[in-house]
């Protein structure tokens, strides 16, 4: 391990490096643009999420198309038709940032033993991730709703 960490420290490596190398054996190295490739696999983690979110919540939004068709041919305006679906679906978005950031912190304490030089739990990242996430599903039920806001009440009631 110490000749790990010579050749390691010899090559630039900064020490979380060294440890990570000397954790999996002898003569085992990681490759040098591993700090590349997890960005690009977390990037892709989050576009897939933002991707089911603004399916899910677009769905359920517009499964809602007939009773805004109904609040509107009974003469609610378009603009509290929207606010009442936008504001029922962001409350479940809300609970489910809340559950998801809970179970995130879950799971990092649980796998802390293996992050090297890296924080289990970052606020920045926590925040970010769920910022992004919510804003893809406040744009999933406002476009469905302010589209189905625009259709004409009976055309909406005849929507199965």
């Amino acid at each position: 391990e110490a000749a790990g960490r010579r050749a390691g420290a010899g090559a630039g490596a900064d020490a979380a490096e060294v440890r990570v190398n000397g954790a999996l054996g002898p003569g085992v190295r990681l490759p040098h643009n591993l700090n590349v490739t997890f960005p690009g696999v977390e990037g892709s983690a989050l576009l897939m999420a933002m991707i089911g979110v603004y399916g899910v919540m677009s769905y359920s939004v517009s499964q809602r198309t007939r009773e805004l068709g109904v609040r509107m041919a009974i003469g609610a305006e378009a603009a509290d038709a929207m606010r009442l679906i936008v504001g029922r679906s962001m409350t479940l978005v809300a609970m489910g940032v809340l559950i998801g950031l809970v179970a995130a912190v879950g799971v990092t304490r649980t796998l802390s033993g293996m992050l090297f030089g890296v924080s289990p739990v970052d606020p920045f990242v926590f925040s970010a991730v769920a910022l992004v996430l919510a804003g893809t599903a406040f744009l999933a039920c406002l476009l469905p709703a302010r589209r189905a806001t625009q259709v004409d009440p009976i055309e909406a009631l005849r929507v199965e």
